[in-house]
């Protein structure tokens, strides 16, 4: 990969690519890649699925990068295609699938703060402990708020409000209930965590 396309604006890796530059292209995969795949996996459950429907986002860029308006929103773009295109798969496949469904291994949506060793073993099994007791508070709130708390890893309030098509007002107003939710939920679990970890 060229490093200089490393600094290259989303919109300058548009032109680049129109003009056949693969790499380009490329780089703007890697760059969403994680927090697109997280997000759509949080939405539908499933791995399988999730790996076809990033493929469908990426296509529909490839598709349309010529004709896309260079307005420095593209991920933006890419998230509110990418919601549109679970909300269609869900509809289409509404007797199998469901935004609220779990799967058997719980997956996690919290992406690896820190790289590998870099923590002590306990440290780390807290730190994996801490992050699953956040997903699991999370998948217990209202489906509108849920969604705007996973989408606030990655976008802005207002390319939220534009990804989902509510009002800023309402986006705040769902982040700010969410928030508390999972801040009463953990502190119900904290005196269980905590007599946990007196006994390590």
């Amino acid at each position: 990969m060229d490093p200089i396309l490393l600094n290259q604006t989303d919109d300058e890796l548009l032109d680049l690519f129109c003009q056949g530059n693969n790499e380009a292209f490329e780089e703007l995969v890697l760059r969403y890649k994680n927090p697109l795949y997280q997000y759509i996996l949080s939405l539908v459950k499933d791995e399988g699925t999730t790996d076809d429907l990033f493929q469908d986002v990426f296509l529909s860029l490839f598709k349309h990068a010529r004709t896309y308006k260079r307005q420095g929103k593209l991920k933006a773009w890419l998230f509110l295609t990418a919601r549109n295109k679970v909300f269609n798969y869900v509809r289409d496949h509404k007797n199998t699938a469901s935004l609220d469904q779990t799967d058997d291994e719980g997956n996690a949506f919290l992406q690896d703060m820190l790289p590998d060793n870099s923590r002590p073993v306990l440290e780390e099994l807290r730190w994996q402990e801490f992050q699953e007791t956040i997903r699991q508070a999370i998948e217990k709130l209202p489906p509108r708020q849920k969604e705007v708390i996973y989408l606030r890893q990655y976008l802005s309030f207002q390319e939220i409000a534009d990804t989902v098509g509510r009002p800023l007002g309402t986006v705040l107003a769902d982040c700010h209930r969410g928030i508390n939710k999972i801040k009463q939920l953990l502190a119900q679990q904290q005196p269980a965590q905590e007599e946990i970890y007196e006994t390590v």
